[in-house]
């Protein structure tokens, strides 16, 4: 018997957002796993000037700690996370998860594998971050994510690719012409 997602969403508790509403503050504590049912959410940090640094962008069928280090090492989180549209999201809390973690070794392989697709993709964006162009980031960005520009402010997505909100204006002028 393997563990579906199906077998986790019966399990957990649903809970809905308004748009710019906060899950977690910078200093809270996580103790919850999340699943997005709809909506978009986005993880950032304060950098040492003050300014937003948006890390992680999650939506509809992504699963996301609020903060994997406080989760984890139970101390206060550093990532702030905010819904950007009105979503609707499922939760877990560790309590919930240690249980089944006890109780059904399947659970172990299922979120194994959630785990390792949040180290690949983070991986990846620091990776690219550090090996191309604010032109790459974008036309990768562009071809996987292209519908976040209708859904969420432009200067969300430029602090994702690590750009100014005029370069990510630049960028999207010259490759529509």
């Amino acid at each position: 018997m393997s563990f579906e997602i199906e077998d986790l969403l019966q399990l957990g508790s649903k809970i809905s957002y308004k748009k710019k509403d906060y899950i977690l503050r910078q200093g809270q504590f996580s103790n919850k796993v999340y699943f997005v049912l709809n909506g978009f959410v986005r993880h950032f940090v304060i950098d040492k000037d003050g300014n937003e640094k948006t890390i992680r962008l999650t939506t509809e069928n992504g699963f996301f700690y609020s903060s994997n280090v406080s989760f984890y090492l139970e101390e206060p989180s550093y990532i702030n996370c905010q819904v950007l549209e009105n979503t609707e999201l499922i939760y877990w809390t560790s309590i919930q998860l240690n249980e089944l973690r006890n109780s059904n070794s399947d659970f172990l392989e299922f979120e194994n594998k959630q785990l390792i697709n949040f180290i690949i993709e983070k991986h990846k964006k620091e990776i690219s971050r550090l090996t191309k162009t604010a032109k790459d980031r974008f036309v990768e960005f562009n071809k996987e994510r292209e519908s976040y520009f209708n859904r969420i402010p432009h200067h969300i997505i430029a602090s994702y690719l690590d750009v100014t909100p005029e370069t990510l204006s630049r960028l999207r002028a010259n490759i529509k012409s």
